[in-house]
Parts: structure tokens; sequence; C-alpha cells
């Protein structure tokens, strides 16, 4: 694993579909390219939805330094020429950073650390809870006890696992931040700062506003290649 960076060219984007259930061709390549950079397939193959079976994507090749890299991505922004950092696994571009344009590409399926995966999961867990004493006040007093005792038994049965699978994202988010040369991630909210395509008015969960996402912790400001 190395941090390049430069002007790219002979830039190729087409259209791909990623599949969340079976990990197969350029998923398959990016995925094990991942595990090799973080030093855990196990964690890289967390990196896979079952929200829905396919997602469209993009497909990039470009040429860097004389080396060539491939990259899978949410979506693709940028043009030919423009300098970018990225975070490459041998010939497979796993993180891209535009400073200029505001934009960092990031694997699909990371995003939020486990911090934040915590903080959501306590949240959800006290609606819950609170919804439950609604229903639990409304009915006999008899039944309390029984209802109460079920609602809480469904929250761990249906929340725990949702956490522990989505634990190893956050792992894997904080590895991805780690290598970039961030030492300290815990004011870092990359889900936060997601950019939202103006033209479809829709949200890429994994293309984030980067210097918004590292204010404090910026290794890449705006200027970093116009100050080089």
């Amino acid at each position: 694993m190395k941090i390049i960076e430069g002007q790219i060219e002979n830039l190729f984007v087409h259209k791909a579909k990623y599949d969340f259930i079976k990990n197969r061709g350029k998923q398959a390549t990016v995925s094990a390219a991942l595990g090799a950079a973080v030093g855990s397939a196990a964690l890289a193959s967390q990196a896979v939805l079952v929200a829905n079976s396919q997602w469209d994507v993009k497909e990039c090749s470009f040429e860097l330094n004389g080396k060539k890299y491939e990259g899978l991505f949410e979506d693709i922004y940028f043009s030919n020429h423009v300098h970018l950092i990225c975070l490459v696994q041998d010939h497979i571009a796993l993180v891209l950073i535009d400073p200029k344009d505001n934009k960092m590409y990031i694997p699909i399926g990371t995003g939020e650390t486990i911090k934040q995966l915590k903080k959501k999961y306590l949240i959800l867990n006290a609606i819950s809870l609170f919804i439950g004493l609604i229903i639990v006040i409304s009915v006999e007093q008899s039944l309390l006890l029984l209802i109460f005792s079920m609602f809480c038994i469904f929250i761990m049965v249906y929340f725990l696992p949702m956490y522990r699978a989505e634990k190893g994202k956050g792992l894997l988010t904080e590895k991805i931040i780690e290598l970039l040369g961030v030492k300290e991630m815990n004011e870092i909210n990359l889900t936060k700062n997601a950019f939202v395509d103006k033209n479809q008015t829709m949200t890429k969960s994994w293309v984030i506003e980067y210097q918004n996402a590292f204010k404090e912790n910026n290794p890449y400001p705006k200027d970093y290649f116009e100050k080089k």
C-alpha cells in the first residue's frame, strides 16, 4: 500500500453495477486489494451491504507517474489532467482525494467510524425503548412486565446483530483514515459530509466533501498542489 499523487492522464470512466450479494469481477479485485492494504481480508469483506442487490457505480482507469491504475467508486466527478492524491494497493486505487474540487472517493460500504456507529445505535435503542414505554403505559398494568421484557429482547435481537455487522465497516473506515496519515479521527464524520449531486439531488454516500470532513485534521488542504 502506498500514497501517490500528481496529475492523472488517460482517464477512462464507464458505468458498472456493484453487486451487494455476489463479490466478483472488478468488485472482487478491489475487495482483495482493500484487504491487502488494511491487512485483513475479513475487514474488507465487511464493505458489502445487503440493502439492495445492485447499485449503479463507475469503473475508472487512469495513468499516474507512468503507471496505470484502476478503481471502482460510487461516482466520478473529476476529469482528465486533474491532480489527485491516491491510496493504492498494487494497481488498484482504493481512495481518491481531489482537494481543489473538495471531493474524496472512498470504498463502497465504508464511511462511519466505530464512535459514530455506537452513537447511532444508542440513539436507535433509546428511541425504541421510549416507544416501548409509551406502549406499556397505555395497556393494563398486569401486562407491563411481559410487554416491556419482550420489547427489550426484540431490541437486543434486532439491533445487536446489525451493530456487529457494521462494526467491521467502522474498523475498516478507521484503518483507511489512518493510512491517509490522519492520527486523530474522533471528530471526523464522513457520512455527515456526503456529497449531494445538485443535478440529480441525490446523496452520494461514498463521495465525501473532503475539506468539510477534515477541517481539524487535514493533510491535504484545498491549495495543497498549488503550494507544492
